[in-house]
């Protein structure tokens, strides 16, 4: 598929504004008459040309602890990133671990909305 370089700046900046607006998708594109699921189908593709450029697959692999163990979920990011939350977690300490390594630059593919 060609690609328009116009495009895909539009939707680069696009969605860099709708991050640093605090606002929902929903919010963001009603607000600016635009199609959420463009929005979406957009930030997918672009962090998909992001992985060819870092040559990473785009997928992250969730682990179900055993029944009983008491931890609530494992998400393993990379051999170097994996992230425990135990029961009851504290939302915002992962919202606040989440913007600090998307902050660092590290793409946090499957993070929808995190």
């Amino acid at each position: 598929m060609k690609r328009d370089a116009g495009k895909e700046e539009f939707w680069r900046a696009t969605i860099a504004e709708a991050v640093s607006s605090g606002q929902s998708v929903g919010e963001f594109c009603q607000q600016r008459g635009l199609k959420a699921h463009q929005f979406y189908g957009w930030r997918r593709e672009l962090r998909l040309r992001d992985g060819e450029a870092t040559d990473r697959s785009g997928f992250v692999e969730l682990v179900r602890p055993a029944v009983g163990n008491g931890t609530g979920v494992s998400i393993r990011i990379d051999d170097r990133l994996s992230i425990v939350l135990q029961r009851g977690f504290d939302r915002e300490v992962l919202r606040a671990a989440l913007v600090c390594l998307s902050e660092a630059g590290r793409p946090l593919a499957g993070t929808g909305g995190a």
